[in-house]
């Protein structure tokens, strides 16, 4: 019976009766009445209430992960440190902007951490609940909220795990429906880790290299073409022999 939608509305049977304005943060929007108007003012009170508790229950199932973090009563300084890195950027981090925490988490701490929903991967560390359609959709509806800006924006559609894009997008707003860039592609996180997990796992003869098998194409859903292009953005070099694709890692050189 109540909904609320992409306009920033909130619906009864279909009807508009309140919308969400900016709170003290993105997590927390408050919102207006649209038809305060037309009711008296006990009427006025109760909806008011009966919204504020509905929208809050909302947010904390759906987005329960980030509401959890965002909560930790960790006295672990690394830990704390972390979790509010996480819920400042909306539960996705590039693991290169948290290693120094990284290196101050014991497998104990990192424990606690897995089981509020984090993921430590090799690109990034992220909680891997909110990466579902569901979360999306309400995470990048509050951002937008709170922002007052990016209305133009809107998650990629669902299922799509790669993405090739030459017009210009919001590579922040990209990582908040859990896509990293790229040059012109983006790749969900989530799969991305599995990319990872898939090249360290071939089986080759020349462990230094690794041969491009079609499950690594199936699992991002692109052609071999791009596929070349954005292992190079990776770092990767590409070496074709009898028709077959190979590459390797070439970590970036370390400027003094």
């Amino acid at each position: 019976l109540i909904d609320l939608q992409n306009d920033f509305k909130i619906y009864w049977n279909k009807s508009p009766i309140a919308k969400l304005i900016p709170g003290r943060d993105y997590l927390n929007p408050t919102f207006e009445l649209i038809i305060d108007d037309i009711l008296e003012s006990n009427q006025k009170k109760k909806l008011i209430i009966f919204i504020d508790k509905w929208l809050k229950n909302k947010i904390d199932t759906i987005l329960k992960s980030l509401v959890d973090l965002k909560n930790i009563k960790e006295k672990n300084s690394s830990i704390k440190a972390l979790a509010f890195q996480l819920y400042e950027n909306n539960g996705v981090l590039k693991r290169e902007q948290v290693s120094n925490y990284l290196k101050d988490l014991d497998q104990n701490d990192r424990k606690i951490l897995r089981d509020l929903g984090v993921k430590f991967g090799r690109y990034h560390v992220y909680l891997h609940r909110l990466i579902k359609p569901e979360a999306v959709s309400l995470r990048t509806l509050l951002w937008k909220n709170y922002h007052q800006k990016y209305f133009d924006l809107s998650p990629p559609k669902f299922g799509l795990n790669f993405l090739s894009n030459k017009n210009a997008r919001s590579k922040n707003f990209m990582l908040l429906c859990g896509f990293e860039k790229f040059d012109n592609f983006f790749v969900r996180i989530d799969i991305l880790e599995r990319l990872f997990v898939q090249i360290i796992n071939t089986n080759t003869e020349n462990k230094k290299e690794i041969k491009l098998i079609p499950e690594m194409l199936n699992l991002l859903g692109c052609n071999k073409e791009d596929f070349k292009k954005l292992l190079k953005n990776m770092g990767y070099k590409i070496n074709i022999k009898d028709n077959d694709i190979f590459f390797k890692y070439i970590p970036p050189k370390k400027t003094k």
